[in-house]
C-alpha cells in the first residue's frame, strides 16, 4: 500500500547553499528542495533523526551575509542526504523565505493557500515559531539569544 504524502507545504527546487551547526560538527552542503516547513538537504551526514542544529542558507550567487538563518530538526535521514524541518526562524528570513519561494512555485496560489491553511507559526518576539514547538521555554530561551544575535559567528572551514 502507497503511504501517504505527509508534507504540509509544497517543496520548490532551489539551489542554496547550506550550513547546518549541530554544534560539535559543522556541515557545508546544498538543497535540493525547500518549503515554508522545511528542506531537503543533499550529502553524507553522521546524524540521527530528532537532531537539532542550527541553519545558514545563502542563495547560490549571493555574496553577503546568510539569507536565511533557522533552527531545525532532522525528521528523515536518506542515503543521498537529510530532512530538516524548521523549529524556529528569525522574523526577515522568514519573510525572505517565503518571498523566495512564491517567487520560484509552479503554483504561486496554491503555496498561498498552504500557509493560510496549515496555521502552524506563532510568533515570540523576532522569532517565527513552527508549532508544535518541542523545546521547553528554557531552552527557547537559549534559541533566541543564539539566533537574534546580530551576527551568528561565521566558522571557518
Amino acid at each position: 500500500m502507497k503511504e501517504k504524502n505527509k508534507r504540509r507545504f509544497s517543496r520548490v527546487k532551489s539551489l542554496w547553499a547550506a550550513r547546518l551547526d549541530f554544534g560539535v560538527v559543522e556541515y557545508k552542503r546544498f538543497v535540493n528542495n525547500v518549503s515554508l516547513g522545511g528542506l531537503y538537504v543533499e550529502g553524507d551526514f553522521r546524524q540521527v533523526i530528532g537532531d537539532v542544529c542550527i541553519i545558514s542558507l545563502k542563495k547560490a550567487g549571493l555574496f553577503s551575509e546568510e539569507s536565511v538563518l533557522a533552527m531545525g530538526s532532522i525528521t528523515r535521514i536518506s542515503e543521498h542526504g537529510v530532512a530538516v524541518e524548521f523549529l524556529s526562524m528569525k522574523l526577515d528570513s522568514f519573510f525572505f523565505l517565503q518571498t523566495t519561494l512564491f517567487c520560484k512555485a509552479v503554483n504561486p496560489a496554491l503555496l498561498g493557500k498552504e500557509f493560510i491553511s496549515n496555521n502552524i507559526f506563532a510568533l515570540e518576539d523576532d522569532l517565527v515559531l513552527f508549532e508544535p514547538f518541542p523545546i521547553d521555554s528554557r531552552t527557547m530561551k537559549q534559541v533566541q539569544r543564539l539566533l537574534l544575535r546580530p551576527n551568528y559567528p561565521e566558522r571557518s572551514s
